[in-house]
């Protein structure tokens, strides 16, 4: 097997190798493909990934990960490796929107509600302990690195999925496209992995549907390099508002007096039809920043990236057809507000990739594959769909100055000492057990 040590295949230029069979083929480079497929090289198992882009993405999207995702990147050994590229955090709060200083400036909204992860004095982050920090595209060069790593994964960039021509028992043929060379091939593999994203060509070209509904607001994502005059115990806060809810959080380690780099996503109105460049234009994201982003006036900021997009609740009715498998937003989609859409990605690729190693490698039978599919799936349905759905309606359905005394959830985080042993347990008991999937027990518990 030819390996993507290479500079061609590592960056995506100059001939790809023509592999013309491998175990897996995941379509899709991004964090859920590259997980995946460390996972299946550290095993042995020769994977081959594809990605449209010409390299992987930038685009400002995901960047906090939890317990459940931090203990699973511990067993893998790649917690110490993001650890060091990246930062912790002790949890998030919720607030009003910044108010005027008495200096010409704005301070921090008032604080509705805290989420702690771990304690405010804690400065070890034992794993599992608060929140672990890297944006998404930093973690995708990460696992992709890992995963070459191996010596059993490769990548050809600019090389998209054109159709799927047979998917049997034996393996899947499909055809896909170089956009460089603008030239077809077929490419054949025993498994096929779809981790190519909510537009997934894969579960497309599968003919699944994927039911659901897409919110009618837009998002204006940006990365900011803003300077931090504040020192704030819980760094990442949410801003309630009616129309243009935000979220804010570090995606460097925000050092008091040093400009560092901040996501800040506000929600567009629902009724403005503007085009994506007009939402995106310099005046527009300053207009929002004045209204949400606390520190001097006027505001000393630098826009270092922008995206438009719209957010979904979906799920695809199965993540398994036939030998053609689906993991992250190629399966479900959910609005970004709890950051449970990464995370869920990651966990899917910790259970697909397991139930993949215990088929080829250690002849379980394919029904492995269905149990995945079932259970990802309800932990979608039952936890990821309900919990981002509340997160979202929470900072804008609620009117900021009456909010922390009206939502149960405020008042719950507020008085934390008002619950039970037993009502901690049940609110922990998703993100700490439910959340992610151990394929190997729930094999075993039906034997």
């Amino acid at each position: 097997m030819v390996k993507s040590s290479n500079d061609a295949a590592v960056n995506g230029t100059g001939d790809q190798p023509d592999h013309s069979a491998q175990d897996v083929l995941i379509v899709g480079g991004g964090p859920v493909g590259c997980l995946t497929a460390f996972i299946l090289g550290r095993a042995g198992i020769n994977v081959t990934i594809i990605e449209k882009l010409p390299t992987t993405s930038d685009s400002p999207r995901a960047c906090g990960y939890y317990g459940a995702s931090q203990f699973m990147l511990n067993e893998l050994g790649l917690y110490d490796l993001i650890r060091k590229e990246g930062f912790m955090t002790h949890g998030l709060c919720w607030r009003k929107k910044p108010t005027d200083d008495g200096k010409g400036g704005k301070a921090p909204g008032e604080m509705l509600a805290i989420q702690p992860l771990t304690s405010p004095d804690d400065t070890e982050f034992k794993v599992g302990a608060g929140l672990l920090n890297l944006p998404q595209a930093d973690l995708n060069k990460l696992f992709l690195r890992e995963a070459i790593k191996t010596g059993h994964v490769d990548i050809e960039f600019s090389t998209e999925l054109v159709s799927i021509t047979e998917n049997i028992e034996n393996g899947v043929r499909v055809v896909v496209r170089n956009n460089q060379r603008q030239a077809e091939r077929e490419m054949r593999a025993t498994y096929l992995v779809g981790a190519d994203g909510a537009r997934s060509s894969t579960r497309k070209a599968l003919g699944l549907p994927f039911p659901g509904h897409t919110w009618p607001e837009r998002l204006i994502s940006t990365n900011v390099l803003v300077k931090n005059e504040y020192n704030p115990a819980w760094q990442t806060f949410y801003v309630l508002d009616r129309v243009h809810y935000t979220i804010s959080t570090p995606l460097q380690d925000p050092v008091i007096g040093k400009t560092t780099l901040w996501r800040y996503t506000i929600a567009a109105d629902p009724e403005d039809d503007r085009p994506d460049e007009d939402l995106l234009t310099d005046e527009n994201i300053m207009r929002h920043y004045e209204n949400v982003m606390p520190g001097p006036r006027p505001l000393q900021v630098q826009i270092q990236q922008r995206a438009s997009y719209r957010i979904h609740q979906r799920l695809a009715p199965t993540m398994r057809r036939g030998n053609c498998l689906l993991a992250g937003d190629a399966a479900h989609a959910n609005n970004p507000y709890g950051a449970l859409g990464l995370n869920t990605g990651m966990l899917d690729a910790d259970a697909l990739a397991e139930a993949l190693i215990m088929v080829l490698k250690e002849n379980h039978p394919t029904t492995v594959l269905d149990i995945y599919s079932d259970e990802r799936r309800k932990v979608f349905q039952f936890f990821v769909d309900p919990t981002s759905t509340q997160n979202k309606l929470r900072v804008h359905s609620n009117d900021a100055d009456t909010a922390a005394q009206d939502d149960w959830f405020f008042r719950m985080m507020n008085d934390p000492s008002k619950l039970t042993l037993k009502q901690v347990q049940e609110m922990a008991k998703p993100y700490n057990e439910d959340w992610r999937t151990n394929i190997r027990q729930i094999v075993a518990d039906k034997q």
